[in-house]
């Protein structure tokens, strides 16, 4: 057995030594100087006046502020809308009682003139009311405000009374610029057509052919702005403009036929142009018996609500 190696294994084993205790130090807390004391009692301090001063100082003089503008702007509106809703008074007055396709070419132009006029003064006034909302919105926002202040509580409602007589003074007056731009058209429309009938009896059928496509021209962008709702016009009145369209129209034709010699149809346009003129007629015997109950129905309730909200804001 000499000849065998003998083979030893070495053996390593690792044992896991016990942890020492860890050294607990304990320092004492540190003092804080007088010197940051004071300093931190001054800023405090100063932090606290800068507020009783915001409080009481700032605050009144920017609410003083604000209360006068509102107070100037508030008083503008108010006579400013007395103004309005008696412009609006007198330019209806005179187309309820005439009837607006009844003026005469001088009390059209002076009536249009005072409807724009009043329609320009609503919206200013309109504007004087929202500056005044605007500062007792301010007003309100400022913080540190123990209580409302009384002057938003006493003039916000006043100032929503006056915005309403202002909407309904803005219609009135909006309608009526529109609804007397539409009878200035159609008042010369009128004139026009009695020129044509005069170039038919002369035979003149060139003259009549034009005068008769400018009425058709003019009367069909009339019907579309006499249609709008805020023109505050009856429909029936729109009924009319159709006839008077319906006629011009058959009386451009008939011209036409006649000049070209067609006897058999210039005499079916003539006819047509006879029913035309019964159905104008008609039309407008119509919108004059139910002027009063539309003007009742469309016109009255915004002059009652301008009035009532005008008496409201005192």
């Amino acid at each position: 057995m000499g000849g065998k190696r003998r083979v030893t294994a070495r053996v390593t084993l690792f044992v896991a030594l016990p942890r020492t205790d860890q050294r607990r130090v304990f320092r004492p807390a540190r003092r804080v100087s007088w010197g940051t004391r004071i300093f931190a009692g001054l800023v405090f301090s100063l932090a606290v006046g800068a507020v009783a001063a915001f409080v009481v100082l700032v605050i009144p003089t920017q609410i003083a502020t604000l209360g006068q503008s509102e107070a100037r702007e508030l008083r503008t509106a108010r006579q400013a809308t007395g103004e309005v809703s008696t412009s609006a008074d007198t330019l209806w007055a005179d187309i309820v009682t005439k009837g607006s396709f009844n003026l005469s070419a001088d009390q059209l132009k002076h009536d249009l003139s005072l409807a724009q006029t009043t329609e320009k003064a609503a919206e200013d006034a309109l504007g004087h009311v929202q500056a005044a909302q605007s500062s007792l919105t301010q007003i309100d926002g400022i913080p540190f405000q123990l209580h409302t202040t009384a002057v938003v509580a006493a003039d916000r409602p006043v100032l929503l009374h006056l915005e309403k007589a202002l909407n309904a003074a803005i219609k009135l007056a909006h309608g009526a610029t529109l609804q007397l731009t539409v009878v200035q058209h159609v008042s010369q429309d009128a004139q026009t057509i009695a020129a044509l009938n005069d170039s038919l009896v002369r035979h003149d059928w060139t003259a009549a052919s034009r005068a008769a496509d400018t009425v058709e021209q003019d009367l069909k962008s009339q019907e579309t702005a006499a249609a709008n709702p805020e023109t505050l016009l009856d429909p029936a009145w729109s009924a009319w403009m159709d006839g008077m369209l319906g006629y011009a129209t058959a009386a451009q034709q008939y011209s036409l036929s006649s000049a070209a010699g067609q006897t058999v149809a210039a005499q079916q346009l003539a006819h047509a142009m006879a029913a035309a003129n019964d159905r104008t007629g008609a039309a407008l015997a119509a919108a004059l018996a139910n002027a009063t109950a539309w003007q009742q129905k469309t016109v009255q309730p915004l002059v009652d609500t301008l009035h009532r909200e005008l008496a409201a804001a005192g």
